[in-house]
């Protein structure tokens, strides 16, 4: 493991033993080159750097160039929880700054977010809050109980949130919350599978389990062994993530011209770790077509 990561530099302390930056070959190679932009089929994503004292990496985050995410799908750091306090002055200014551009933004946590964040969240009207529900709560440092009261609370301050199981690792995720989610009028999730790294997991994962994803290399194996049943009996429907981001997407605005929408995406593209376990062109076309 590369050495900026043993210091501690990149995750946070839900220290999630799969995390994808922490704990997956490919993705640590390409945080090691540049951290402030990623980008999949479903959002561009802008990171604060993981270490707050390197001054050019905090430079090339508040200088960058927000008018370049106009009428895109937009997170907050991907790399790390979003809702760190170590990095509570710059969600401040991401959410001070992108959603005059952006159609929506939006991030994805397992934190037990305070009040006052959640304050911030309810008053810019195009946020999204993503929910990560693993029911993995032994190799996780946040607790399922409190993600449900995060879920909670953003129904009561009208904050539009999304459930999402990511991971789903058999035989150790816990799905008994479902009906809980139903219970609290949520009507949809989605769920979504493990990258699997040997040389990092195996010491926590049983040898049985392991098996699932002996010939993955790294790639996304989501293992249907009766969650799909399970979600249906709770009264869920399963929708992808990008799916719903896109539900009210006639109302948001702005609508970019295609040519518009080219051209910012091939300057993203320039900047950008493409994440996705799809094609570039697909992962281009998808960030074109969501700024139309």
């Amino acid at each position: 493991m590369a050495k900026n990561y043993e210091a501690g530099q990149y995750g946070c302390p839900v220290g999630c033993k799969y995390c994808v930056v922490t704990e997956v070959d490919k993705r640590r190679e390409q945080w090691n080159e540049s951290t402030v932009l990623g980008i999949n089929k479903a959002v561009t994503i802008l990171n604060p750097p993981p270490d707050l004292d390197d001054k050019r990496a905090i430079d090339e985050f508040y200088n960058f160039p927000v008018e370049l995410l106009r009428g895109d799908i937009v997170g907050f750091n991907g790399i790390s929880d979003p809702f760190w306090p170590k990095y509570r002055n710059e969600l401040d200014w991401f959410l001070k700054n992108v959603p005059n551009e952006a159609k929506l933004v939006t991030c994805v946590t397992k934190w037990n977010i305070s009040d006052e964040t959640m304050d911030k969240l309810a008053a810019v009207p195009n946020f999204r809050l993503v929910v990560s529900m693993t029911g993995l709560d032994q190799i996780e440092k946040t607790s399922t109980d409190q993600r449900l009261d995060v879920l909670w609370r953003a129904k009561e301050k009208g904050i539009k949130a999304f459930p999402i199981i990511h991971p789903y690792i058999p035989d150790m995720s816990d799905l008994s919350f479902l009906p809980k989610l139903k219970e609290m009028g949520y009507d949809e999730i989605d769920i979504k599978g493990l990258r699997y790294n040997p040389d990092t997991m195996d010491a926590w994962m049983p040898k049985d389990v392991q098996g699932h994803f002996a010939r993955s290399r790294e790639n996304e194996v989501l293992v249907d062994d009766g969650w799909s049943e399970l979600i249906a009996l709770s009264g869920l429907q399963q929708i992808s993530l990008k799916h719903w981001y896109r539900q009210d997407f006639g109302e948001l605005t702005p609508h970019l011209s295609r040519d518009t929408a080219i051209e910012l995406v091939g300057k993203i593209i320039a900047r950008a770790n493409i994440t996705s376990s799809d094609t570039d062109k697909a992962v281009i076309e998808a960030a074109i077509e969501r700024r139309l």
